[in-house]
């Protein structure tokens, strides 16, 4: 029998927690806005007609348009009054306060009229708010108009800006007086409040005009035998009241709806638990299915059921709040759809709906198994080109073709275009054909929305039984990333490359270690004017001697640390020792330049150039004798903040070179985006320029280029006498290479130099 606690999609503390909140939210009434949403809805959709047996006789706008001066006088108070008695109406009810107009000259005719029809009279009365932190003044009836007429409150509270209940009496002066609507629906009821059947339509209410009553267009057979309430009307009078559904109605109309609401029954308010009671065991029985399966229909039938029986209480004039079950469905659904969208992540793909990678590193270890990789080459652009679902089709047709070859077990996929499946030992012979097999597939184009796409793929092998799951997974992974880099169909995976992987992704760990240990320095090279022989210029070259790999090649670590941003780090460290060594060299009288390379991404940094400027000064350094070069491991990546980064050097003082011009972004386009002052010549075209008459014509259209722009033209990757002389002929400025002189400690380079200088052109 299965456990049912440990069957919660959910844990108990999670459930707890939604408890909790909801029944602060029920005890607090935070959750009132929601039922009241419920109560609008009742009222917009209000279906019932009022019985007829209360009527409004109202002083409207056409009846001030037809009055003296627009005012209605309290002698037409008073003929409304006769003009109702005389009409047979069983009671009035006077919804207007006097207590400002009992100086008014006509203020006893009012009186009398109020006298002549006795008892029949109700008087409106405003009590003040009983709230210390909100006094309000009462407006009671004037005794003038003697002990016969009744007294009742017209006051009407708002809760959200809007009438939702009625005071059934309220206390004035220690005495429970009657409100409009209780005296209306002829009930006598304890100081306490109701709501108002708000299925009531206000188009029900018979409404008459004041100024029709006093001209006989109204009278005893629209009033006979009914309550009258006599009432405001007229904007002028500010006595419009927001009823829920509705848009402004008379007061007269919330106090006749609260007195056919009385009419039809004691109104009873069973408060919030009922409908929580409810919710709380439907929703438990929802999170204890395993995995939350019918939750949410469940969840959804309940909110249903608790406005669909809030509609009913309501008719049947019993209140009832669901706000506080709203909330824990809610909640609760909430903590369920937060599990579920975690369980997914972590054991399918949204996208394919094929199990993830965290699926396979998950399931029982992988043994004999050999791990395949497949990873789509430029995933990212082909996303990005697919429009609208394109992407999701890329990723179904990729997966029905590599589903061909592992069948027998499950294909994974992950979000960045890479599947990996497992093939038993028995079938690993089979490897080489298989993948073979499906790069023959992939040679067709796929056809989505409309469109062939070409699809490239490379696949990594890891047939090694050692290493955990996830382990020989990211073994495949890496394999397929070698596979790409080197354009092969597939790779196998090789302990050479996990050290290699290792090490990336403890570079920058590693990087700090060399930095402070001295494995990381600065081999410097000499420049010497081709023409002169005299040395005019050292490179500062960075160089990394690794404990145990040894010697790493700078563009392999160089490009390793624009990735793991820490190239500006070591430009950095670099720059600062070509300063200090250069300003040694000009202490003793050499007035050589310092060149530097500098990686174009690093021209986005605003703080560059004053840092370099703060080097210079520390060093004592002229800035004339530092030379920047750019380099092309990157691209300019902001251009705007490069060029100001750029003018901000040469107003320094600071001189700039194209360094490897010909290759990369090094081309006439290039030259727009840098004002040089040298451009350097790649040494591949160097090298081979006497065996190539092409390369040849580059070096000799790059100097006079050089020239015309009012450059330096530097030659690099000269290797022997013969070049040398070449170079000579052409009018190169200066020269770099092993044969003038290979890169070397800073102490070998003053060896050389000092105390005598010497050409080094043989």
């Amino acid at each position: 029998m299965p456990n049912p606690v440990r069957s919660l999609i959910i844990s108990w503390r999670s459930i707890g927690l939604s408890l909790l909140l909801s029944v602060l939210v029920g005890l607090s009434a935070a959750a009132v806005p929601l039922d009241r949403l419920v109560e609008a809805a009742i009222g917009r959709f209000a279906w019932r007609p009022v019985s007829g047996d209360i009527v409004v006789v109202a002083i409207d706008e056409r009846t001030l348009d037809n009055s003296p001066k627009s005012s209605f006088s309290l002698t037409q108070h008073a003929q409304v009054v006769d003009a109702v008695n005389a009409a047979g109406a069983r009671r009035l009810f006077i919804d207007f306060l006097y207590n400002r107009r009992e100086a008014d000259s006509d203020f006893p005719r009012l009186v009398a009229a109020v006298k002549r029809m006795g008892d029949r009279v109700v008087l409106g009365m405003a009590p003040g708010s009983a709230t210390p932190d909100d006094p309000q003044r009462s407006f009671l009836p004037s005794p003038a108009f003697g002990p016969a007429a009744q007294h009742a409150s017209i006051r009407l509270d708002y809760d959200f800006w809007q009438i939702w209940r009625i005071a059934t009496a309220v206390s004035v002066e220690g005495k429970a007086v009657p409100s409009f609507s209780a005296l209306l629906a002829q009930r006598s009821f304890p100081i306490e409040d109701f709501a108002i059947d708000y299925s009531y339509r206000t188009d029900s209410i018979h409404t008459y005009s004041a100024i029709d009553l006093l001209s006989g267009k109204v009278g005893r057979r629209e009033l006979a035998g009914k309550d009258v309430i006599f009432a405001p009307a007229a904007s002028s009078y500010q006595d419009s009241h927001f009823l829920p559904g509705h848009n402004l109605v008379p007061g007269a109309f919330i106090h006749l709806i609260g007195a056919e609401t009385l009419k039809r029954g004691d109104p009873a308010d069973i408060g919030w638990m009922p409908a929580f009671a409810l919710a709380l065991l439907t929703t438990l029985g929802a999170v204890a299915v395993r995995r939350g399966r019918w939750f949410n229909a469940i969840a959804l039938g309940t909110i249903l059921v608790l406005i669909i029986v809030k509609v009913w209480l309501t008719t049947m004039l019993v209140t009832g709040s669901i706000g506080a079950a709203l909330v824990l469905i809610g909640v609760l659904g909430a903590n369920v759809s937060r599990r579920r969208r975690r369980e997914s992540a972590l054991h399918e793909n949204p996208v394919s709906g094929l199990p993830n990678f965290e699926a396979l590193r998950s399931q029982a270890p992988f043994g004999s198994h050999t791990v395949i990789a497949a990873k789509l080459v430029n995933f990212g652009d082909l996303v990005a080109f697919l429009p609208g679902e394109g992407s999701q089709q890329l990723v179904e047709q990729v997966a029905r073709r590599l589903q061909l070859a592992s069948q027998s077990t499950a294909l994974h996929h992950d979000p960045d275009g890479n599947f990996a499946w497992l093939v038993p030992f028995y079938q690993h012979s089979q490897i080489e054909a298989q993948l073979a097999g499906l790069a023959a597939l992939f040679n067709a184009p796929l056809t989505i929305g409309g469109a062939r796409i070409d699809v490239a793929i490379a696949f990594g092998v890891n047939d090694e039984f050692e290493g955990s799951n996830a382990q020989r997974l990211a073994a495949a992974l890496v394999a397929a990333d070698h596979a790409v880099r080197t354009r092969t169909l597939w790779t196998k995976h090789m302990p050479r490359q996990q050290e290699d992987a290792g090490w990336q992704l403890s570079f920058h760990s590693q990087l700090e270690d060399a930095l402070t240990g001295g494995d990381i320095w600065v081999a410097f090279q000499p420049q010497y004017g081709i023409a002169t022989g005299q040395l005019v210029g050292v490179e500062a070259l960075v160089r990394w001697t690794h404990p145990t790999r040894g010697p790493i090649p700078p563009d392999e670590f160089i490009v390793q640390a624009e990735k793991s941003q820490d190239i500006y780090r070591l430009t950095l460290f670099v720059m600062d020792q070509a300063i200090r060594s250069a300003a040694q060299l000009h202490a003793r009288g050499l007035h050589a330049n310092m060149s530097v390379n500098l990686s174009a991404a690093l021209l986005d940094h605003d703080d560059l150039v004053g840092t370099i400027r703060v080097m210079l000064t520390a060093h004592h350094l002229p800035p004339e004798l530092l030379t920047i070069e750019i380099t092309e491991t990157a691209q300019i990546e902001n251009s705007r903040q490069a060029r100001q980064t750029l003018a901000q050097l040469r107003r320094a003082g600071i001189r700039l070179s194209i360094d490897d011009y010909g290759t990369g972004q090094s081309n006439l386009e290039y030259l727009t985006e840098i004002e040089a002052d040298e451009i350097k010549i790649d040494k591949r075209f160097v090298m081979t320029m006497r065996d190539s008459q092409r390369n040849f014509e580059i070096v000799k259209s790059t100097i006079d280029l050089a020239h015309r722009l009012g450059a330096v033209a530097v030659a690099e990757g000269i290797e022997d006498a013969p070049t040398m002389a070449l170079l000579h002929q052409l009018g190169c400025d200066v020269g770099q290479g092993y044969h003038l002189g290979k890169p070397q400690l800073f102490s070998d380079l003053v060896a050389s130099i000092f105390p005598t200088s010497h050409s080094r052109i043989a």
